[in-house]
């Protein structure tokens, strides 16, 4: 096909597939935490999981922020060789990972008495608060697995980070059931048994990945001289790493903080919207985390050419991944298009008809701005790839808080058009981010290869 690079094209999806599949695990544990609760115990306690999740990714996703700085300097080193480079990126980010997830811990838990404050249906704020009390301690290891997983990635070792993920999903998926009906010895705990098989995956999770890597040739030795020895850690490294690591984050904050925000805003509503908007955010977020896939690739295959200073390739390979996402969210819209009616219809009871019939329009809009969500993502992918991460944070601030939040606020509550009004706002909030972010890495692409000439 000419109109993809065949060689690029192979490595990008042997590179992409296999953190596809990790998104896939990952995502389902939201994914069926909300079929399985919205299905079990009806529309209200997914509006409780809906607001414990929005406020609960809207922190946790700082902290996946800084850990991203890891695979571009990994795959950097890895193409020059530097073993040693690796060993000390892999110390830095894990303290760092872990520093950053003990204090969002801690400000979740100390912040839960605003929950009260938020305006949002007082019925479904206690459900909330047992959610996200456990949901908060779960940060702590899957932030340990993730140091492991963007090293892994980073070495280009994706498959082992899959399995440890799949596993997870599964056991998540077995105690979801028995702790909310309370089978077995166990009591019932309605959503906070969801909370509690969440924590319980995440912590196995990280032991199996921890054992997958000690095993694999190319990720054994970095495991083995894994060392937080204090003559390890340079001033200069967390320096580098943090300048990465928060800009990342903050990109990363905006975009999710401003679901998060629809969310609320929904909920000034009704429960009902706040239960419709999670139904399409579901499913937008699942195809939007397959869609990570290529991000990653694009962030270690431009990083490789960026350790061999090939400015050339290196856009081509930005141009080409761009085309991939663009061909999957184009089939993934199509999807959403044809199964409007159906799939909101896995996530609640049948009788809940109202909450059924607005997901289904949610889902047209979800279907529109696929392609913007895929391209945007990895855009950030191929320039996070090249280092650049400061201009894109201010990008993502201007598209989701500057833009996207105000109108969605205008349309679903002074318009009176409900999470319908959100969603017209969210899709279009992509949209301009999504043109800002190509924009830059063609323009920057364009630059490296003048200064190189």
């Amino acid at each position: 096909m000419n109109f993809l690079h065949k060689n690029y094209t192979k490595e990008a999806l042997t590179l992409a597939l296999p953190v596809m599949l990790t998104q896939v695990g990952q995502v389902s544990v939201n994914l069926f935490d909300n079929i399985i609760v919205g299905r079990l115990l009806g529309a209200d306690a997914l509006a409780s999981v809906s607001l414990g999740n929005a406020v609960f990714f809207s922190i946790f996703v700082l902290a996946l922020g800084f850990s991203f700085a890891i695979p571009p300097l990994v795959s950097e080193a890895h193409s020059q060789n530097d073993h040693q480079k690796i060993n000390s990126v892999f110390s830095h980010g894990f303290v760092i990972n872990m520093s950053v997830g003990i204090i969002l811990m801690a400000l979740l838990l100390f912040g839960m008495p605003l929950l009260y404050r938020s305006g949002q249906p007082v019925k479904i704020i206690p459900d909330t608060v047992d959610f996200l009390t456990i949901m908060a301690v779960s940060i702590v290891p899957f932030m340990a697995f993730q140091t492991l997983r963007e090293v892994s990635e980073g070495l280009s070792y994706t498959i082992g980070v899959t399995k440890a993920t799949i596993l997870a999903n599964i056991i998540n998926i077995i105690l979801n059931y028995v702790f909310i009906k309370g089978l077995w010895i166990f009591p019932e705990m309605g959503v906070k048994g969801s909370a509690l098989a969440s924590l319980i995956s995440r912590i196995i999770m990280v032991v199996f990945l921890y054992t997958v890597l000690l095993k694999e040739k190319k990720t054994r030795r970095y495991i083995k001289d894994f060392s937080l020895k204090i003559q390890v850690f340079s001033k200069n490294m967390f320096e580098r790493m943090i300048r990465l690591g928060f800009p990342t984050a903050l990109q990363m904050f905006f975009e999710v903080t401003a679901f998060a925000g629809a969310a609320f805003i929904c909920g000034l509503i009704s429960a009902h919207d706040i239960a419709s908007h999670q139904i399409a955010l579901s499913m937008a977020s699942f195809t939007f985390n397959l869609c990570i896939g290529f991000s990653v690739a694009s962030t270690v295959m431009i990083g490789r050419k960026l350790g061999e200073q090939n400015f050339v390739e290196l856009r081509k390979v930005g141009i080409n991944n761009l085309k991939i996402a663009f061909i999957f969210m184009a089939i993934c819209g199509l999807i959403f298009i044809l199964g409007r009616n159906i799939l909101p219809t896995f996530f609640t009871k049948p009788e809940e008809i109202e909450v059924i019939h607005l997901a289904s329009k949610l889902m047209i809009i979800a279907a529109l701005f696929q392609l913007s969500d895929g391209i945007q993502v990895t855009a950030l992918g191929t320039l996070r790839g090249l280092q650049d991460v400061k201009i894109p944070s201010v990008y993502t601030f201007i598209a989701y808080w500057v833009f996207t939040i105000p109108l969605g606020y205008f349309l679903c509550v002074t318009m009176k058009m409900g999470a319908f009004g959100m969603w017209i706002a969210l899709g279009l909030g992509l949209t301009a981010s999504a043109c800002m972010l190509v924009i830059r890495f063609l323009n920057l692409s364009t630059k490296r290869i003048k200064q190189n000439a």
